[in-house]
């Protein structure tokens, strides 16, 4: 599906020409050619994480199995022996 870049700006309430401008920024630079010379940004992941394509795949992992346990309504905490038991947020339904 194409879309107007003027649709588009309208859409997301920009400027045609900022729009223009930043894929200009973007084409020579890259994400850093977006970057303002004078913004300070600070490392995307905190200090002392796992970088690697294993690590973001395992996160990635852990993440799917917390999204299905959440749409079936469940959730996992710690009990006092610091096991972890899963526990029902919504009663099920008898209809």
């Amino acid at each position: 599906m194409q879309i107007k870049l003027s649709d588009f700006c309208k859409a997301n309430n920009i400027s045609d020409s900022a729009f223009r401008k930043w894929m200009v920024q973007y084409e020579e630079g890259g994400l850093d050619g977006l970057a303002r010379a004078d913004a300070d940004f600070g490392p995307v992941l905190p200090e002392g994480v796992d970088r690697t394509e294993e690590s973001y795949r395992r996160e990635i992992l852990k993440l799917r199995i917390e999204h299905e346990r959440l749409k079936k309504h469940y959730a996992v905490r710690m009990n006092e022996a610091g096991e972890p038991e899963y526990i029902r947020l919504k009663e099920k339904t008898t209809k």
